[in-house]
């Protein structure tokens, strides 16, 4: 006897940055335009020929971007007071995503583009082991296991000098006096800093060029 289908769902396989926290989530989207995450023990109906599928895109995103819209999902942020110095603006400064940005700096968000920013660095490393730099710096190789954000969560999680940066960010965001700006630059002092001013552009393509083990060591 043949077997009635029941509540088939068509759709299409994609990926697309969560509206919440603006992480990537795959799943996939329906003809309609509904996005539903794909997690395990999900049933999809495989379709062979996608050329007889029109595409299909999530109705809650916007228009498809364009390339200067694209690049610009990023934004630069880089603590006013720091900009003059190179090591402080390349150890604090922070990419974080547009839609997120509300004009003001708040620590939830620095937070999650700190953390954003050594997931970036993990993915760079290429020519020594990420276990023998962590062992080097933290004598803490068991760390790197997992992909680049697992492993960054755990640094954050069991390294003090990893979470420290926003801890310190977090007090200056919050207070804007001359101690906790002071903390946050120690063991610079505040009056010698500021000799080396840099425009966004150059600030970009110093974080751009920045290592790992070149960031740790700033620690």
């Amino acid at each position: 006897m043949k077997q009635e289908r029941k509540d088939s769902t068509l759709g299409m396989v994609t990926s697309r940055e969560c509206p919440h926290c603006g992480h990537h989530e795959i799943g996939f989207v329906t003809q309609d335009g509904e996005f539903h995450s794909l997690s395990p023990g999900t049933f999809i109906r495989i379709v062979e020929s996608p050329s007889q599928v029109g595409p299909v895109r999530d109705k809650s995103e916007t228009p498809i971007p364009t390339e200067r819209e694209e690049q610009g999902r990023d934004r630069l942020w880089v603590p006013e007071p720091l900009r003059g110095d190179r090591v402080l603006r390349l150890k604090y400064s922070v990419l974080v995503k547009e839609h997120l940005f509300k004009g003001e700096m708040l620590g939830e968000l620095y937070e999650l583009a700190y953390l954003e920013k050594i997931e970036k660095l993990i993915e760079k490393v290429l020519d020594v082991p990420l276990a023998v730099i962590l062992d080097r710096f933290f004598s803490a190789p068991h760390l790197a296991s997992g992909d680049s954000r697992q492993i960054a969560e755990a640094m954050y999680r069991e390294l003090d000098e990893i979470k420290r940066p926003v801890e310190l960010m977090r007090g200056w965001l919050e207070r804007r006096e001359d101690r906790s700006l002071a903390e946050l630059i120690a063991p610079k002092a505040i009056e010698a800093i500021g000799q080396e001013p840099a425009e966004d552009g150059q600030v970009q393509k110093e974080l751009e060029g920045l290592t790992l083990e070149e960031f740790l060591a700033m620690l």
